[in-house]
């Protein structure tokens, strides 16, 4: 007699059905492990810049030596004056700044806007002028302070603040009875709940980095500027593709923000810097635009704030709208939903008299 476990039948069926949904999932979880993995390798595993800017005051040889031998780490800008390529290195135009002088050439980096990259470029420079036997001083006009050397302290920061924003979206939504989103009162409620889970969060962050822990120099107002509106627009993105993509939309969030921007977000080399296409990415997600702009108003006096303050201000915006919209219209459909089935059931009442 054949085996009644080996026998093809209903039970059997729904047993391969039960066992297929979580073969996907954990085949979908495979996946998701080797884009995070193949991403933060492929960006970090040898971060060297690409097309770094160098204003060049002067004549300088041993510029267009590492221009030359570089492949495609520098490309010099030419600059009138001295203070022309101290503005500009100042300015955040440039990533560093080399004046020639009649006894030898300076070299002028900024540690604090990219540590990878004043690194990498000092030793190309040093290396170059080594060989040229060019006498070369390096000056950092904006060196890492004791308390954070490594300049990794703000990384750190940015990352809890985009994580905490991503979580409480999830978290709100779930307690608010789906993430999907149910009612445009409910859409205001949760914005309103993370707008203020924003504040809160981005004022504690400059807390604690500051007077707290002492890694930057007293309370910064303006750095938890930033954090209010890294948070928000976080979570504000989060909603509004949960509310659109329901579960989906969560993945495609974790993706965005944590797989592809964590890597991207410049904490070596600058965003800008990077292999095509992560410095084109990089540049349009948060983390790279958060960090960038924290380092600015920490350690650079405020410069180059406007393109980072946009992408994180457009996040929060296009969260906001899409949030609203996907919930305007998950409700429309609801609410289309008896009327389809009373028209259902009116034609088939029809159907039935006439035959």
């Amino acid at each position: 007699m054949p085996d009644p476990e080996e026998t093809p039948g209903p039970g059997n069926q729904n047993q391969v059905r039960r066992l297929t949904r979580p073969a996907v999932a954990l085949a979908a979880v495979v996946l998701f492990q080797l884009l995070f993995v193949s991403t933060f390798v492929g960006v970090l595993h040898h971060p060297v810049p690409h097309e770094a800017l160098v204003a060049v005051a002067g004549r300088s040889p041993l510029a267009q030596v590492v221009s030359g031998h570089g492949g495609g780490t520098v490309r010099l800008v030419a600059e009138p004056t001295a203070v022309a390529a101290r503005a500009a290195l100042s300015g955040g135009q440039v990533n560093a700044a080399i004046i020639a002088g009649p006894t030898g050439e300076s070299l002028l980096i900024q540690t604090a806007a990219s540590p990878g990259t004043a690194s990498v470029l000092t030793k190309e420079f040093t290396t170059a002028a080594a060989a040229l036997k060019t006498p070369l001083r390096v000056s950092d006009l904006a060196p890492l302070p004791a308390s954070d050397s490594t300049g990794i302290s703000l990384f750190f920061l940015v990352i809890a603040w985009m994580l905490g924003g991503y979580v409480a979206a999830t978290t709100v939504g779930l307690m608010l009875g789906g993430i999907g989103g149910r009612s445009l009162r409910q859409a205001a409620i949760r914005l309103g709940l993370l707008a203020g889970y924003a504040v809160v969060s981005g004022l504690l962050g400059a807390l604690l980095i500051g007077p707290a822990l002492g890694v930057v120099s007293g309370y910064r107002l303006s750095l938890a500027g930033i954090g209010m509106l890294l948070v928000f627009a976080a979570a504000a993105a989060t909603a509004g593709l949960q509310a659109a993509l329901g579960l989906a939309g969560t993945l495609i969030a974790i993706i965005g923000m944590v797989v592809f921007g964590d890597p991207t977000a410049g904490t070596s080399i600058a965003t800008p810097l990077l292999a095509a296409p992560w410095n084109v990415i990089g540049q349009g997600l948060p983390p790279s635009a958060a960090l960038s702009a924290a380092r600015g108003v920490v350690y650079l006096g405020g410069a180059n704030l406007t393109g980072p303050l946009t992408v994180l201000a457009t996040y929060a915006a296009a969260g906001t709208l899409l949030t609203v919209a996907a919930t305007a219209w998950r409700r429309r459909l609801a609410a289309r939903a008896p009327r389809r089935a009373a028209r259902a059931v009116g034609t088939a009442a029809e159907g039935s008299l006439a035959s």
